[in-house]
């Protein structure tokens, strides 16, 4: 057991206790002096060993920082541990030394407006609230806070998302240019909308077009740790039996010039562009294209979120518009087959003066 006292900005103080009783940590403000502190933590102990655990309330009284610590540790096997060490990062500049029962919504709100003013985005202040409020969910789970505060605090408006996908002579200039070793990656993107680390990672031991009815390709590492299983049509057929036939025993089914795996392609693609006059792209955007033309092409929302692997509807909403662009354009081709008195529709509802 011990007591400490703590000095504020404006010049007071209060003396803290702080206590571990069968390794939970019980802490709190004892008094405005050394005395009064000691005997607020005899009570503290004498009311937890009588089992009172609603009048002190002490697993919330672990610092942040000590939580964050143990959250990353038990989070290091999901591939967003190193995004997660970024944002608690950024929190902990603000929080450290607070309490998790400490953290109100004042606090978050306070935090949103520092990191405003600092100049961060929206999206990126989002990001590390949602890193909080997933921090908050786990700690209610193990015991260390009974409450979410992030829950009542509203988030800030993001702006939406890119919507840049190219056309079918855009596509087809970018794959006239591209190196026959860059060419299956990005007809690949265009046929399945996986990601680049997707495609790029991807073994033949996840490739299925043998023996089976409907081929398909299966992918265990996925953004959101989520297996996901992706159709393959006619061009993928063609083109991953031609790269099994020139695989050279490799178990990466892209290969570049050296016949080892692609790590990256920045500049390989980006030179494709420069040829193809292509502006305001990147590899992602390819994703974009597969999801626009699949819906005008009269695929389903439904059916595309799963092959993207989203997990709601609302991240494919985006693509909702060209499909009523899409049946718009294929109804007006109605416009020409009615006729009345061998007059055309529009021209049976002209005015005629009189």
């Amino acid at each position: 057991m011990s007591v400490f006292r703590r000095n504020r900005k404006d010049g007071t103080y209060s003396w803290y206790y702080d206590l571990m009783i069968n390794n939970v940590r019980y802490r709190g403000v004892g008094g405005v002096t050394m005395t009064q502190a000691l005997r607020t933590q005899e009570k503290i102990r004498e009311r937890v060993l009588n089992g009172e655990y609603d009048i002190v309330v002490g697993p919330n009284h672990i610092r942040i920082e000590v939580f964050t610590k143990t959250y990353l540790e038990r989070r290091k096997q999901l591939r967003s541990w190193k995004r997660d060490k970024i944002l608690t990062n950024n929190l902990l500049e603000y929080f450290r030394g607070k309490t998790m029962h400490e953290i109100k919504v004042s606090s978050i709100e306070d935090y949103i407006i520092k990191r405003k003013g600092d100049g961060v985005a929206n999206a990126t202040v989002n990001r590390e609230l949602s890193c909080l409020r997933r921090m908050y969910n786990l700690a209610i789970k193990w015991g260390h806070a009974r409450k979410n505060p992030v829950n009542d605090v509203e988030f800030l408006k993001e702006p939406p998302g890119r919507d840049r996908f190219l056309s079918k002579d855009e596509i087809q200039e970018l794959l006239n240019v591209s190196s026959k070793y860059l060419r299956p990656i990005i007809i690949t993107a265009l046929s399945t909308g996986m990601r680049l680390k997707e495609i790029l990672n991807l073994t033949w031991d996840r490739v299925h077009i043998n023996n089976v009815i409907d081929p398909y390709i299966e992918l265990d590492f996925t953004k959101n740790n989520k297996k996901r299983f992706i159709p393959l049509n006619e061009v993928m057929l063609i083109l991953l039996s031609d790269l099994n036939h020139a695989r050279n025993g490799s178990e990466y089914v892209f290969l570049n010039s050296l016949g080892t795996k692609y790590h990256h392609i920045t500049y390989v693609f980006q030179s494709a562009l420069t040829k193809a006059k292509i502006t305001n792209f990147r590899f992602h955007d390819l994703r974009h294209t597969f999801a626009s033309h699949f819906i005008m092409n009269s695929g389903d929302l439904m059916t595309l979120k799963e092959i993207l692997g989203h997990s709601t509807l609302k991240m494919v909403e985006r693509y909702a518009h060209l499909a009523a662009s899409h049946k718009r354009k294929q109804i007006n081709n109605l416009n020409s087959i009615f006729e009345i008195k061998g007059e055309t529709i529009q021209e049976s509802l002209q005015v005629v003066p009189s």
